[in-house]
């Protein structure tokens, strides 16, 4: 199996297009004739060309145009949330917050310190059991990290929602 070069591609399409003559339209003919690929890659690009000619470029109609032309001038609109929604959760993420720390500051989650047995869990019959470790439970760290992940969420609500719009709106202004 021959590889076809650009070369010998360029040829078969000049070959189709009916712009050789003399010795190179006789070296195409005799290599299509002793090649069953070049033969096929002819057909190929036959089809190619027929396709290319039978479809033709449409043009947008003139409202088109004349609609995307008129809203050039706009800033394209980037915010999912609008500030005041940025502002309702974010005073929802500062009460949760505030409650979960003062529940940790009272101690209620104190009681929730002990070990999780890993070695209680009912594996499938005929697998190996490891002996597994406990793993130490403590309620006030898993309450403390969901507060740490609320204030990480609640700074990137009030950058996304609050300061960067702002912040455009400014450097619009100053330009």
């Amino acid at each position: 199996m021959e590889k076809i070069s650009q070369g010998i591609d360029d040829l078969l399409v000049a070959y189709l297009e009916g712009s050789l003559n003399g010795d190179k339209l006789e070296k195409v003919k005799n290599r299509l004739n002793g090649s069953e690929e070049l033969r096929h890659r002819l057909e190929v690009l036959k089809l190619i060309q027929q396709s290319l000619e039978s479809n033709t470029l449409l043009h947008p109609s003139d409202n088109f145009t004349q609609h995307v032309m008129g809203n050039l001038h706009k800033a394209p609109t980037v915010s999912l949330l609008s500030p005041k929604n940025g502002l309702i959760l974010l005073t929802g993420i500062l009460i949760a917050m505030g409650i979960g720390a003062s529940l940790v500051n009272t101690g209620v989650f104190d009681t929730l310190n002990g070990m999780l047995p890993l070695n209680q869990i009912k594996l499938p019959s005929g697998i190996s059991t490891p002996a597994l470790p406990s793993i130490p439970l403590s309620g006030k760290l898993i309450v403390n990290s969901i507060i740490a992940l609320n204030i990480g969420l609640a700074f990137l609500l009030l950058d996304r929602t609050i300061l960067k719009p702002l912040f455009n709106k400014r450097a619009r202004m100053h330009v």
